[in-house]
């Protein structure tokens, strides 16, 4: 059994629908699954009628990224009242900033004489939100490098001539959102966002637990953030992170079995916050 709580479909960067990882966590037994999309929630939807098919539950999230200093920090919502309005217009606004700085970016591209076109990256993102993977699928599709990893080392990593930033909101303004939906903030991925230090004032902005469990944790990070996270009183929760062929980590869902208890710590902490909002 177990879960997978950080998976991304075709609504954002993933390579597989939302049925489809559906129907991948059913074969891998799990019992739950979150589709956490970046800054889209069109994934959930389809994936709960999948999953209507089946025994197992989708829980509705989000992942939204924050900028601190120059460093990306990257949250996840569960359990969010993903259908306000208000949320709604926020993700337009944030979907927005993707697509002019893919334009952005596919004009340095292009000035460092790679054969890239943006409607090729439009139509590789689909309905989806736009971002650096569909630029990077594209570059390998026309030739312009021999992999994934290669176009985010040499041209469209955060540290490479072709990256662009794009408009974010500030951590503080992440938490504040996915609370103000109901949901279960959590930081993502500590081990890579490497911001330790900035835990407690993340804390104190309301994020209630930490993504011990990650496809790029080392087992000392995995014992590191489960100690944190005992002495801080935060949830501990946890999924691979997978976007599917075609990305940088591959089809990855699987590598990374979170206990099931993990949902019903979720569960107990969503019951909290709405008998004391």
């Amino acid at each position: 059994m177990g879960v997978d709580l950080h998976l991304h479909s075709t609504a954002s960067d993933g390579a597989f629908s939302p049925e489809e990882l559906v129907k991948f966590a059913v074969k891998l037994d799990f019992t739950a699954i979150a589709i956490t999309d970046h800054d889209s929630i069109d994934g959930i939807v389809p994936a709960l009628r999948r999953a209507g098919d089946f025994d197992i539950e989708v829980i509705p999230a989000v992942e939204l990224s924050s900028d601190l200093e120059g460093r990306d920090i990257h949250f996840l919502g569960y359990f969010i009242d993903y259908k306000q309005e208000w949320f709604l217009k926020h993700l337009s606004k944030l979907r927005q900033a993707r697509y002019e700085r893919a334009v952005k970016m596919v004009e340095r591209l292009q000035e460092m004489g790679l054969e890239i076109a943006l409607k090729d990256v439009l139509q590789e993102a689909g309905k989806g939100a736009v971002g650096r993977a569909h630029v990077a699928r594209v570059m390998v599709k026309q030739g312009c490098i021999d992999s994934i990893e290669e176009a985010f080392e040499r041209y469209i990593g955060r540290k490479a001539p072709c990256y662009i930033e794009k408009y974010v909101y500030t951590p503080k303004d992440v938490i504040k959102l996915i609370k103000r939906l109901g949901g279960i903030a959590i930081l993502a991925h500590p081990g890579l966002s490497q911001v330790d230090e900035k835990i407690p004032e993340f804390i104190r902005y309301g994020i209630q637990g930490l993504e011990v469990y990650h496809s790029n944790h080392t087992p000392d990070d995995v014992r590191k953030y489960s100690k944190m996270a005992r002495e801080y009183g935060l949830v501990i929760t946890g999924g691979s992170d997978c976007h599917g062929l075609g990305s940088s980590r591959g089809l990855i869902m699987g590598s990374v079995r979170v206990p099931d208890e993990v949902v019903e710590n979720l569960k107990t902490l969503k019951d909290l916050q709405k008998n004391n909002p």
